[in-house]
């Protein structure tokens, strides 16, 4: 590479071909002012002694040391520059940093160029407890990215090294230079933030017509708003109505991307309620910001997200106090690149929720058509079921009959006789679950009256009474007399009894006991019958229930279930349990609340049966009235 020539006078710009392939467009700003400071000490350069890199606080309002560089070496300029703009800054350069002062304390030099945003030079007795103090010489050059300063750059040299003009016009030279590639890369820089910027909202128009889920959206417009403004993080909040904006995603260093997410909850809120963006360049102005989250934070800005007159919630994005101090707060590019990424995720959420419930609706009619064909199905095979159970009612009572008369032309000492008994028993037990089943397919409306509770347990369990008797089932009764009327159709609750104690009467051995409880729960009436008798292990007490399942037996099976409906078009529930020395508890409730109403329904319909009834509408030959 071509040697350099020295530093052109002032006025004039240097024409360094070497130096302006190094000071390219595409440098970061940090190693922009490295290769700055390296070029102050140079013998090729600035000439100084040593320099120090200045840079201004705005938040704190403080005047800041940052780095320092020291002259010395045999390395080329070029090579010094090449240095300096690949490697990170040693630790001992960044002890400067303990100096901090605000510019309106600056004396000498500093003070003289720092207000006149130009350069000074020349002997200063006013340096004070500075790092550069006692030194014969000291000059100073602002720097500027846009229009006001944001640094400078201190340097120091003796008497013996140059004049005060030959340092004058290299410092001159060196400003020159500095404004030039700082003013290019602040251009560079916001060239490639804009191209960032409009690849984001380019992304997001893209997602607006794709499958995207709410999910992904957020995902997305966090993600976006981080990387086209190369700040540290971002959350985004959904609002609902009734309740504070809640956080759904947070984007940034996992390990403060939470605690900052819940730290800016207020702003979010602030922006949901007013619909209006708030961008600031001081955590300070944070509503509701904890101070340890405040003390990391430098910029931040609340966006809500909003369309079609609806608010969606709001993005806040933040930086940390790395953030270099040359660079600028939020300008008007960002601003609006902020709320138009927000109005594209507002849209996108509408468009996304509208997907979503979409895809709930399609699942729900199809699973809805699944269900209505499985009922249809369970239709036909009741139907079915009903017809064989009256087609077969009368070839069953012809066998009972044929039995019944060849057992009384038998002599009492018959032998025959014990086997006849048996077909009859067997037969009558088969007509009794055809019967069930009937009431099963058949049941009708309730007849809703109010009715004493207890008095209907009774009445069912006298009907029992002999079953109980010839199976020498001990009964324990408990009923609470203090229950209050319940509108409930006496038959058919009574039924239930009748067809839970018969289903207990088939599991308990001889000697066994049933109880049968009542009492008030609530806003409940809950009754409870419980046997003592065996079950097999593993028996699923939930399949108790089930007509026709495997391992019970069939009539029982189709009477509990005939229980279960029956319970349940009274607006209560049938649960079934095993507890310490009951096998199985059978429990069943009816509710307090609401009984007036369904009594005022249910006596209307009734009432018109019984007109329908009285016109000579029965039911027809083989319906089962209930």
């Amino acid at each position: 590479m071509e040697s350099l020539p020295t530093p052109a006078p002032v006025g004039r710009a240097p024409a360094l071909p070497p130096l302006a392939t190094l000071f390219d467009r595409d440098l970061e700003l940090d190693a922009l002012e490295r290769m700055l400071l390296e070029l102050a000490v140079h013998p090729d350069g600035g000439g100084c002694a040593r320099a120090w890199l200045l840079l201004f606080d705005a938040r704190r309002g403080l005047l800041e040391g940052w780095r320092t560089a020291t002259a010395g070496g045999a390395e080329s300029l070029v090579q010094a520059l090449g240095r300096a703009r690949r490697a990170a800054p040693a630790e001992d350069e960044k002890r400067v940093r303990a100096w901090a002062d605000s510019p309106d304390a600056l004396e000498g030099q500093l003070a003289q160029a720092w207000r006149g945003s130009t350069l000074a030079c020349g002997p200063d007795a006013a340096q004070g407890a500075t790092p550069w103090g006692g030194a014969d010489r000291v000059g100073a050059l602002v720097l500027r990215r846009g229009p006001r300063a944001y640094g400078m750059i201190v340097g120091t040299w003796t008497a013996n090294t140059g004049t005060d003009a030959t340092m004058t016009e290299r410092l001159a030279w060196l400003r020159e230079l500095a404004d030039a590639a700082l003013g290019a890369q602040r251009q560079s820089a916001e060239a490639h933030r804009f191209a960032k910027q409009a690849e984001a909202l380019s992304e997001m128009a893209r997602a607006g017509v794709s499958a995207i889920n709410v999910a992904e959206a957020l995902h997305l417009l966090a993600r976006l708003a981080v990387q086209a403004t190369g700040l540290r993080g971002s959350a985004v909040y959904r609002a609902r109505p009734g309740s504070e904006p809640r956080v759904e995603i947070a984007f940034g260093p996992a390990v403060l991307r939470d605690a900052f997410a819940g730290g800016f909850a207020g702003a979010a809120r602030e922006a949901c309620e007013s619909g209006q963006s708030r961008i600031e360049d001081d955590s300070a102005h944070a509503p509701g910001l904890p101070p340890g989250i405040a003390g990391e934070t430098s910029v931040w800005a609340a966006v809500p997200l909003g369309a079609h007159g609806r608010i969606h919630g709001a993005l806040v994005v933040y930086d940390g106090l790395d953030r270099h101090p040359g660079e600028p707060a939020f300008d008007r590019g960002d601003a609006a690149f902020l709320r138009t990424l927000a109005d594209q995720a507002a849209l996108l959420l509408e468009l996304a929720e509208g997907g979503d419930a979409l895809r709930r609706g399609e699942r729900q009619r199809t699973e809805q058509a699944a269900r209505m064909h499985e009922l249809d199905r369970m239709a036909s095979v009741g139907e079915l079921a009903a017809r064989v159970a009256r087609e077969s009612r009368n070839p069953i009572a012809s066998i009972s009959a044929f039995a019944r008369r060849a057992q009384r032309e038998l002599g009492e000492d018959d032998p025959q006789r014990e086997y006849l008994e048996i077909v009859v028993r067997e037969a009558e037990r088969l007509e009794a679950m055809l019967q069930e089943q009937l009431r099963y397919a058949q049941l009708e409306r309730p007849r809703l009256r109010m009715q004493n509770l207890n008095a209907v347990l009774q009445d069912a369990l006298g009907r029992q009474g002999e079953a109980l008797v010839r199976r020498r089932v001990r009964l324990l009764k408990k009923l609470a007399p203090d229950l209050p009327e319940l509108l409930l159709d006496e038959q058919r609750i009574r039924r239930v009894v009748e067809n839970v104690v018969a289903f207990a009467l088939e599991s308990v051995l001889a000697g066994g006991r049933i109880k049968v409880e009542s009492r008030r729960a609530g806003d409940w009436v809950a009754v409870e019958i419980a046997h003592d008798g065996t079950r097999a292990g593993g028996d699923l007490l939930e399949q108790l229930f089930v007509p026709f399942a495997a391992g019970l037996h069939a009539g029982a099976a189709i009477g509990l279930g005939v229980a279960q409906q029956i319970v349940r078009e009274h607006g209560g529930e049938v649960r079934v349990r095993s507890e310490g020395e009951w096998s199985t508890v059978f429990s069943f409730t009816l509710p307090l609340q609401g009984n007036e109403d369904r009594r005022e329904g249910q006596d209307r319909r009734s009432m018109r049966g019984e007109r329908r009834r009285r016109a000579g509408d029965e039911p027809g030959a083989g319906e089962t009235g209930v």
